[in-house]
């Protein structure tokens, strides 16, 4: 098929299938979707134009997280106050970010350096934490061997308009309402300037951070996102971002089809593994785009 807005010939089987596996992904981990749609949309469909490429990424974002996010809330696994504040904190994020974007990065070969520049420096956090500290393997061990011996149950709050605090499988987690908020802001940026969704940063920023358990970060990551999606789609189309419907809408089928998988593969693995798999896949994006 060829589109004549993207100015490519391109395979639907092909697409439908890559667009199934992002679906997948994204709604496992809460992160990586928008930079594999990224992936595709470079480098297997060959998209010369960086700013179709971004929006087309977040479309297919969002449309993973209204498939994902009801399953979460139905499994209990939103801490939907933290998906809030970030989201709240990502709307002016947003805004600049595009705007710079479009303005200042519209081809593939000036983003492509910061986009894996990024994803690169996030891979080897999560490794960092993984297997040089010794507290936070302690940490996944105790949250996987108490999901095995009982029913994670509900999230019970105790909001302040300072600080927010809950309670999940007899343990407490704490921390400032700002802190959240400056994230929101600062993932937002660095998200729609690339074209991304930012789970990217958020999943470490939640785990490592604010030391939430990874059995709610995918969720709570996704919620948020949502918000910021929303507000840096549409200054893209103001902006002059265009789209092609029938390629996109290949894309929509399939990222929605891999999105109801999903989160019931998420259910059924360790956190440890969830972030190795998290790690080394942004590693691998991170040095293929900046050789």
């Amino acid at each position: 098929m060829h589109s004549e807005i993207l100015g490519i010939d391109y395979n639907p089987v092909l697409l439908l299938l890559w667009s199934f596996f992002v679906g997948l992904v994204f709604s496992t981990v809460g992160a990586a979707g928008g930079i594999l749609s990224g992936v595709g949309h470079i480098s297997i469909f060959g998209i010369p134009f960086a700013n179709n490429i971004k929006i087309m990424n977040q479309i297919l974002v969002i449309s993973s997280t209204l498939i994902s996010v009801p399953s979460y809330f139905l499994q209990k696994r939103v801490v939907y106050i933290l998906s809030f504040l970030l989201g709240i904190g990502s709307i002016a994020g947003a805004l600049i970010g595009s705007t710079l974007s479009y303005r200042y990065l519209p081809d593939v070969s000036s983003y492509k350096p910061v986009f894996g520049l990024f994803t690169l420096l996030v891979s080897l956090k999560i490794f960092q934490e993984i297997f040089l500290s010794k507290s936070s393997k302690e940490r996944i061990k105790g949250i996987e061997q108490r999901l095995k011996e009982k029913s994670p149950g509900g999230i019970n709050f105790d909001v302040s308009p300072l600080r927010i605090t809950f309670r999940y499988l007899g343990e407490t987690y704490s921390f400032s309402t700002f802190s959240p908020l400056a994230a929101g802001f600062v993932v937002a940026v660095v998200s729609s300037a690339l074209g991304v969704g930012g789970g990217f940063l958020l999943v470490p920023f939640m785990v490592s951070f604010l030391r939430i358990p990874m059995f709610l970060v995918p969720g709570t990551s996704a919620l948020s996102i949502l918000i910021t999606m929303v507000v840096s789609i549409g200054n893209y189309v103001n902006l002059g971002s265009r789209f092609d419907p029938v390629f996109l809408g290949i894309e929509v089928v399939g990222v929605m089809a891999g999105s109801f998988a999903g989160p019931h593969l998420s259910r059924k693995m360790g956190e440890k593994k969830l972030r190795l798999a998290l790690g080394a896949l942004l590693m691998y994006i991170g040095i293929r785009y900046l050789l």
